[in-house]
């Protein structure tokens, strides 16, 4: 059976990041995947205007994610820096989940401590709750459940992680699509620390040389 699986992000890497691996094999698989993006992630670099960076890291993710096998990027262009998001991007949110019905969802996980990437989690996991039931008359369609939800980790490796998978066939796609991100390695080995924390993860769990762990959010289409 076909699936659907949506990645939200707040930053243009942090899919790739956290489970770049992951949606690659879902690719492989004949799966559709789409990908949002909260913010256009101009506060990244200081070797770059912000102008100059918000259009740079649109197109890398774009390059990115057709390395990934990603048939769509949304880009919600709110900006970098987050403390709050407003209601109309819940909105927005819901009306994508409603609209594209995923049965797979990848967020920031719930133990992801930077302050923009909590801010998404808590948006995504309200628009998923809300985006289930006869709610929020303004995003339109008719109500959608997602079956499984996973959070992923990026700046903060989870302590207890409750799903890890194999991606050993998928990590060579995983680091081209990181390197994408060409504004972001510049200064930083984030590559580097990665592809170290998933060979990190594929020997810890003993489930192969590099692997990808997850939070488990929602399983079954039962919180």
């Amino acid at each position: 059976m076909k699936l659907r699986v949506l990645a939200i992000g707040a930053h243009p890497d942090d899919i790739e990041i956290g489970c770049g691996g992951t949606i690659r094999l879902f690719a492989d698989q004949g799966h559709e995947i789409k990908f949002i993006v909260i913010t256009s992630g101009e506060e990244g670099s200081l070797d770059f205007n912000k102008d100059l960076l918000r259009k740079n890291r649109k197109i890398e993710a774009q390059k990115s994610a057709i390395v990934l096998g990603v048939s769509g990027v949304l880009f919600f262009e709110e900006p970098d820096g987050l403390t709050y998001l407003g209601k109309e991007t819940k909105i927005n949110l819901i009306r994508i989940i409603r609209e594209f019905k995923p049965e797979i969802v990848f967020i920031h996980s719930s133990q992801d401590y930077f302050p923009d990437h909590q801010v998404v989690s808590q948006l995504s996991k309200s628009a998923i709750q809300a985006a289930s039931g006869p709610w929020y008359g303004d995003a339109g369609l008719v109500p959608h459940n997602v079956r499984d939800v996973f959070g992923f980790e990026v700046w903060n490796p989870l302590q207890s992680p409750q799903m890890t998978v194999n991606i050993d066939s998928s990590i060579d796609r995983k680091i081209q699509a990181l390197n994408c991100h060409a504004s972001q390695t510049g200064s930083l080995n984030y590559v580097g620390a990665i592809r170290g924390l998933n060979e990190y993860r594929g020997a810890i769990t003993m489930t192969g040389k590099y692997a990808e762990s997850f939070e488990v959010i929602k399983v079954g289409g039962v919180l």
